[in-house]
């Protein structure tokens, strides 16, 4: 598969903005699939979702949201563990429509190809504000395109994968009688220098897959456009559709100043715990307007704080191998005994206690 065929032209590339790393998202349907596939495959994912702060009861929650700091620190530690180059691909190939959540059942209800793509266009932002899709028409083909807008460079290649990988399954799911395939597959990544997984790309999409293109996207004959999907429901598409636009608005409504600060204290807190005027200027506002307006919403910035660090701090302590003198280092506490009274203030617990209740091994300072 050459990289820059003659016969395929490049598809144009939409204007792209990235999102603000402090608003970027996820959908707890997305990590609900990670999970899944984390643990059937015998990766001890529990103890990757305490270091990332995701106990039980939030990663039931499939109405949430996971900060894209969070879903960084999974697959960093995913990868440095269980190296897998196509993971996003993987993830893809056992994908299901419930696991999109509302928008697989929308999905699952269009009556055409037509259809189809354009639930996908309008109920982008549902799932995530990381990338944007768009689909362009030319005569005889329709191109599929999504942007990765925010992440590392490693996490928006798994992502693209994953996003262009979950349309294929998910539409050869729902027209399980057509044999269809793509005309081409493109991606902004750059290929694989192992030829056995260029060799998987083209197994998975069975067409020519191209690398380094200007974005990435999914090419298909227009023809496939009036195909009749046989589970169709129009009635019931239409039901699904007016919920569906319930929860878009609410995912794309404009944060609140709280939701801003805690976005903003759990990203900076990763180099360290930020004052309150270092937040206000990521927010463009001074630090006496920042405290007039938390006020206002009934709270604070040491509130929020603390809400955050209490939250980081029961993550840690989840893994045996981290000390409390360590995550009073990280916290920004002054000392080990601080961080302790702290930590007691707030859950009536010490860290010791906290653990043992957690069923977590033996660590150094188990008696704290």
């Amino acid at each position: 598969m050459d990289q820059n065929p003659p016969s395929q032209p490049p598809l144009e590339t939409p204007l792209s903005q990235a999102a603000p790393p402090a608003q970027a998202w996820i959908s707890m349907h997305h990590v609900q699939h990670m999970v899944r596939s984390g643990r059937a495959a015998g990766i001890n994912i529990d103890r990757l979702l305490a270091l990332a702060g995701l106990d039980d009861e939030r990663l039931a929650d499939g109405d949430a949201t996971v900060p894209l700091r969070t879903i960084e620190l999974l697959l960093a530690t995913l990868q440095q563990d269980h190296a897998d180059a196509l993971s996003g691909l993987h993830l893809a190939n056992h994908i299901q429509p419930a696991t999109l959540g509302a928008l697989g059942f929308i999905l699952q209800a269009c009556t055409t190809f037509a259809d189809l793509l354009d639930v996908v266009q309008r109920y982008n932002g549902m799932l995530s504000n990381i990338g944007h899709s768009s689909v362009l028409r030319q005569p005889g083909l329709v191109q599929l395109q999504w942007e990765c807008r925010s992440g590392s460079a490693v996490l928006r290649r798994h992502a693209s994968d994953y996003v262009i990988g979950t349309f294929v399954v998910v539409a050869r799911m729902l027209a399980p009688a057509h044999e269809w395939a793509p005309v081409a597959v493109h991606f902004a990544h750059a290929r694989p220098a192992n030829p056995d997984r260029v060799r998987e790309y083209f197994a998975f999409f069975r067409c020519p897959v191209f690398f380094e293109q200007p974005v990435s996207g999914i090419s298909f004959p227009a023809s496939l456009l009036p195909l009749r999907l046989p589970h169709g429901d129009a009635v019931l598409k239409d039901i699904l559709e007016r919920h569906g636009q319930n929860l878009l608005l609410q995912r794309t409504r404009t944060p609140s100043l709280v939701e801003d600060v805690r976005r903003l204290l759990s990203a900076l807190m990763l180099q360290g715990v930020p004052s309150k005027e270092s937040v206000a200027q990521q927010l463009g506002t001074s630090s006496r307007s920042l405290h007039r307006h938390l006020q206002e919403q009934g709270t604070g910035y040491r509130d929020i704080l603390d809400e955050v660090r209490l939250e980081q701090a029961r993550a840690l302590l989840l893994d045996s191998d981290v000390t409390s003198a360590d995550i009073a280092d990280r916290l920004g506490f002054r000392s080990r005994q601080a961080f302790i009274r702290w930590f007691s203030q707030h859950t009536r617990l010490t860290p010791g206690e906290f653990r043992r209740t957690q069923n977590v091994g033996d660590c150094p300072d188990v008696d704290t």
